[in-house]
């Protein structure tokens, strides 16, 4: 049930005066959040054309964006770390794009006089239902209230040298092996999306930049072996 003596307790989304006096934050705790990637920041739009697409790396430097869908864009829509924390310092931020899944992209459409991009003021953002369970869930702040609709599980107490959010050493050894079970990837974005494809079976989801990043290095040195035996 959504509602509790006469009041709405349960909403698509939480403005960030209500956000801040629910968690006892100021809106300086909330960007620092923003900024350490521990909390997504939104902002609600209504019938917002929108490009949607992948992401695919075409020589391994080259970006490229491939489009798939067009589509009309309505509620509360994920913002960049980058724009959220941009927003809550300068208070507001003209944006071009929305955060998306790994190798994804949500690009704001040109329409006629309209360049493509919106602007974002501070007192726009919001933060989603989902996104506050599970922020309050890892900060172990999901008490059950009378305002709750349903109960949050936080995690147990974390211990000194608690394990980190995703099993890196699982993640190398799936790297090695898929080596030899499927074979060396013909390019750096291949083995990105093979180590997402890895991590969603597992139902995590890191950032397809960090999972680059820890694989570049090693790609920089197998790479050039691989060429040769190709050629």
């Amino acid at each position: 049930m959504n509602v509790v003596g006469g009041r709405i307790v349960r909403k698509p989304c939480y403005g960030l005066a209500e956000i801040c006096e629910r968690w006892g934050v100021t809106e300086l705790d909330v960007a620092n959040f923003v900024a350490a990637n521990e909390l997504t920041l939104s902002v609600v739009v209504a019938g917002l054309a929108v490009e949607k697409g992948s992401i695919e790396d075409v020589n391994d430097r080259d970006w490229c964006h491939i489009p798939d869908e067009r589509s009309y864009l309505s509620g509360a829509a994920d913002l960049h770390q980058s724009q959220a924390w941009a927003t809550l310092m300068n208070g507001s931020e003209t944006i071009s794009s929305f955060k998306a899944e790994p190798g994804r992209y949500i690009s704001i459409e040109a329409r006629g006089d309209d360049a493509g991009t919106i602007v974002v003021s501070r007192e726009r953002l919001v933060v989603r239902h989902a996104e506050r369970l599970r922020f309050e869930a890892e900060q172990e702040v999901g008490v059950a209230t009378a305002s709750s609709t349903a109960a949050v599980v936080a995690p147990p107490p974390a211990a000194r040298g608690a394990a980190p959010r995703y099993d890196w050493d699982a993640f190398w050894a799936e790297a090695l092996v898929s080596m030899f079970q499927d074979g060396p990837p013909a390019t750096l974005a291949e083995y990105v999306r093979r180590m997402e494809t890895w991590f969603a079976d597992r139902g995590e989801h890191p950032d397809s930049s960090t999972i680059k990043k820890k694989l570049s290095q090693p790609w920089r040195r197998i790479a050039p072996q691989l060429e040769r035996r190709r050629a």
